[in-house]
């Protein structure tokens, strides 16, 4: 083996906090250094499994109780039920002010600044203001979804979970200026994700068309809109609670020259997404926070988004006219 290729497998064994009989069991299973790093959960994917416990439950499916060299027990996920928090008229757990948005200033005169200089506190503030303004919108957009949804008599319940359910946390993020100075910002948004419970699952279309119909509602807010691919919705089964797979988004299942629709087990329910080599960890999901948006059995639904915040001022400076049509003499 190539150094550089050792230097990889170390980098991935550091990042996917691997042990030596972890790191054998990948390699087994043909992985790169690559895919694992890339696997790593986010800090808002805290349902999904480590890395090291994601090679462990692939190991055991491919080879059975056949480990390499000794065996180690895995460590046990979380265990217990997650918080869910109901509540009709607050639903989220903070409600954290907003500034308004800053006014959009055009002016041709001025160049943008060097990404080299340290963030200053304007700087820092109005990114953490982006970050709070992206949560509020995703907010509107689960609101909104859950009511859509609540119509479908197959749909039993629809819950928030990750980074929009929960007080953002600072961290040093993934903008080069912050990150070169190592200056930590509230945590970034990246997507919505909801947990939809159903009784059935031949009836997914709707579920995808009550998706649409909730993000129309927030689709032109004054922090934009919320794109159909920013929201992973995940299907569980709501007589045993078992995960079955994610919700589509394409119009129709399975779409022509699409990857995606090639995975194994994929559209064999018209509409419910699976991804290969995904491990669902059940115990890990249930002990993420929760809020729960809508319940059949509680005759509890969230009212519709309270949809506020100010449109961002434009201000035009114009750069120097020179020559304009009055100067051209024909």
């Amino acid at each position: 083996m190539g150094r550089q290729k050792q230097a990889d497998w170390a980098e991935a064994k550091c990042r996917c906090r691997l042990n030596s009989e972890e790191l054998q069991m990948a390699k087994d299973l043909g992985f790169q250094p690559g895919k694992l790093i890339k696997n790593i959960p986010s800090p808002s994917q805290a349902w999904k499994a480590p890395v090291n416990e994601w090679v462990r439950a692939l190991y055991e499916k491919k080879f059975g109780s056949r480990p390499p060299g000794g065996s180690a027990s895995p460590a046990a996920p979380p265990s217990g039920p997650g918080v869910e928090r109901r509540n009709r008229e607050d639903p989220w757990p903070d409600n954290p002010l907003i500034p308004d948005l800053p006014c959009l200033v055009l002016d041709e005169n001025v160049f943008p600044e060097d990404d080299e200089e340290p963030p200053s506190e304007e700087d820092i503030l109005e990114s953490e203001g982006q970050m709070l303004r992206r949560q509020r919108l995703f907010r509107w957009a689960a609101e909104a979804i859950a009511i859509a949804a609540s119509e479908l008599p197959e749909v039993e319940k629809v819950g928030a979970f990750g980074a929009v359910s929960q007080p953002l946390k600072p961290e040093v993020p993934r903008f080069r200026q912050f990150r070169r100075n190592r200056i930590p910002i509230l945590h970034e948004c990246a997507d919505l994700d909801l947990a939809v419970w159903m009784t059935r699952l031949d009836r997914l279309n709707g579920l995808r068309k009550a998706l649409a119909g909730g993000l129309a509602v927030t689709n032109n807010t004054p922090y934009g809109g919320v794109a159909h691919h920013q929201v992973d919705v995940h299907v569980f089964d709501s007589a045993g609670g078992d995960y079955r797979g994610r919700l589509c988004i394409f119009r129709t299942c399975p779409k022509p020259g699409k990857l995606e629709c090639r995975v194994p087990g994929c559209g064999a329910e018209p509409f419910l997404q699976q991804f290969a080599e995904y491990h669902f960890n059940p115990a890990r999901f249930a002990a993420v926070p929760k809020v729960v948006l809508f319940d059949r059995s509680a005759n509890f639904v969230v009212p519709p988004p309270r949809i506020d915040g100010k449109q961002q001022k434009v201000l035009w400076i114009s750069a120097d006219p020179g020559i304009t049509d009055r100067d051209v003499p024909f």
